[in-house]
């Protein structure tokens, strides 16, 4: 089961200026859905993990 899922739940629903509130978490989640944040580098939307590769899709 991957963690931090609950906080990306609200940081969703909440208005913008509440997401300081529910930050990103600092540990690994386990199972990252990654975002891309720039040309080179691509987010995971529930910790703070980064990288340079694209993601493998399905």
């Amino acid at each position: 089961m991957a963690k931090y899922r609950w906080r990306t739940r609200l940081r969703v629903v909440l208005p913008f200026w509440c997401m300081a509130l529910f930050p990103k978490g600092t540990q690994d989640c386990g199972a990252h859905e990654w975002y891309r944040s720039d040309e080179t580098r691509y987010h995971c939307y529930h910790c703070t993990a980064v990288t340079s590769r694209p993601p493998i899709t399905p």
